[in-house]
């Protein structure tokens, strides 16, 4: 009777054929990677937009947004004016490498009205806030950029991504 098994030679190109599979799925992991950063950071954003609009409505008060778009602290904060701070927001671990450039150049700040309209001034007479394009900062090239519309339309707040063309798609970037 002969013993059933594997030979030296069959394991060792199942190994062989392993180790390329893993050779050839990592640039596509790292993307993967670069892309779930710059959608949590996006993600982040529009959260604490939407929290910051809810807070204005319910205290019937001007609220601000104010980003912080600094790799080194990165995160916002949700102030009422005259009042102070209500929640402060770190990116963390989850969008580490996340730029954010937020339009007009130098804009941090969204103030809502307790109406929850964008107010026409912000109270430190900033510019106001109307767009927060996130790409990724590290080594990885081929990543999907997104981008965060203020202002205008039903919600005020949409998520969107520049690459798409199609104006009928909900992904595409027009006003929010």
């Amino acid at each position: 009777m002969r013993n059933r098994g594997f030979s030296l030679i069959e394991l060792m190109i199942g190994l062989a054929l392993a180790v390329i599979l893993i050779l050839l799925s990592v640039p596509n992991y790292a993307t993967w990677t670069a892309d779930a950063q710059i959608r949590n950071g996006v993600e982040s954003v529009a959260t604490g937009l939407r929290f910051a609009h809810g807070e204005a409505i319910k205290r019937n008060a001007a609220v601000e947004f104010i980003l912080d778009p600094t790799t080194a602290t990165g995160g916002w904060q949700i102030n009422v004016v005259g009042v102070g701070v209500v929640q402060t927001t770190s990116f963390g671990e989850a969008a580490t490498r996340v730029q954010f450039a937020p339009t007009p150049a130098g804009a941090t700040t969204v103030t809502f009205t307790g109406l929850g309209a964008v107010a026409a001034a912000n109270a430190d007479a900033s510019p106001i806030l109307t767009e927060i394009a996130a790409s990724h900062a590290g080594t990885v090239t081929d990543t999907r950029p997104l981008t965060v519309l203020v202002g205008g339309g039903r919600t005020g707040i949409k998520i969107c991504d520049p690459a798409i063309t199609d104006a009928t798609s909900p992904r595409f970037c027009t006003a929010a």
